[in-house]
């Protein structure tokens, strides 16, 4: 049972941005083209030959994470894969979608803040947000490669502008993700403390790290830049044509403002009053379990469909 809409978190940069992004001349002919030359059927086949997928029987303990979060925001579940790679993830696919984990993330970062991470991403599902984010990426990716996407770039995104929109809006499109995550995880903290590992800030360092600090950073930040490009402008426009993400401390202030929000207060009532953990024990194992999972977390065993509708 869904407990969250896909307008709950949707930041209003991100909804401005994609307002522009879509209208935007001859966008429709692009995603199009894009779709017919870059289909799921090429991300599935990648990462079944060169990635690690979880499941219930395959590092279950990481995998276990995932399913709560697609119930709360009432998308199917996406394949979750672990391959070589930075401490980042990405989602992939259209009709079929992927979560993808870079091996290096479950390294440095601790369980929760692995989740929030993982809620970060299906907030980018539920709000609708994994296609056009291909289409910037697989657009920087191309660079002087005689690819399609190339061709489609060549021929009409350079005319209308396509790659800038596409750019500033998937930028945007973070500010909603990380509200997505820090509403289902009930804190912004898990995240805050992620954003600060990216910065390399180890795990022996928690305690020590003030997020309003960092958050001040920010602050400072809009004192020196000039009424022509305040930050929603800048994180969009002044960052580099490789750069697809806001600056971490930009982040952490948004984080921090929507924690404190009404709106966040209220979600998290709703969330407390729809998702309250039943315990049970697994009929294979007896193991304790909690209603939102869609197996047993110690044996691996399924639990009965019907458990999640008896809420």
């Amino acid at each position: 049972m869904a407990v969250f809409s896909s307008t709950d978190f949707l930041h209003p940069l991100d909804w401005s941005a994609r307002q522009q992004l879509e209208n935007v001349p001859m966008l429709r002919q692009a995603t199009q083209r894009y779709m017919s030359y870059y289909g799921d059927r090429r991300h599935r086949q990648l990462l079944l030959s060169h990635a690690v997928r979880l499941g219930p029987r395959q590092l279950p303990k990481i995998y276990k994470l995932l399913p709560p979060i697609c119930d709360a925001f009432g998308i199917s579940e996406p394949e979750l894969f672990v391959r070589v790679g930075p401490p980042n993830t990405e989602t992939v696919g259209h009709s079929w979608t992927a979560i993808v984990i870079g091996n290096q993330l479950l390294e440095d970062l601790d369980e929760d803040e692995i989740q929030a991470i993982l809620a970060h991403e299906c907030g980018h599902i539920l709000v609708e947000h994994v296609l056009y984010r291909q289409m910037a990426i697989s657009l920087m990716k191309a660079g002087s490669a005689a690819t399609p996407l190339k061709a489609i770039a060549a021929a009409e995104l350079a005319k209308v502008r396509i790659n800038a929109a596409l750019l500033d809006w998937y930028r945007k499109s973070e500010l909603t993700a990380d509200r997505a995550a820090a509403t289902f995880m009930g804190t912004p903290e898990p995240l805050q403390r992620g954003l600060l590992r990216t910065l390399g800030l180890s795990k022996w360092m928690r305690g020590q790290v003030s997020f309003e600090e960092f958050a001040n950073q920010a602050h400072e930040f809009d004192e020196i830049t000039t009424d022509a490009s305040k930050w929603d402008q800048w994180i969009g426009r002044n960052l580099g044509s490789d750069v697809t993400h806001p600056a971490p401390a930009i982040r952490m202030r948004e984080l921090m403002s929507w924690s404190s929000s009404e709106s966040y207060q209220q979600l998290l009532t709703l969330r407390r009053q729809e998702c309250r953990a039943g315990v049970g024990e697994c009929s294979a194992c007896g193991h304790p379990l909690v209603d939102a999972w869609r197996f047993c977390d110690h044996c691996g065993v399924s639990i009965p469909r019907a458990r999640h509708e008896l809420r």
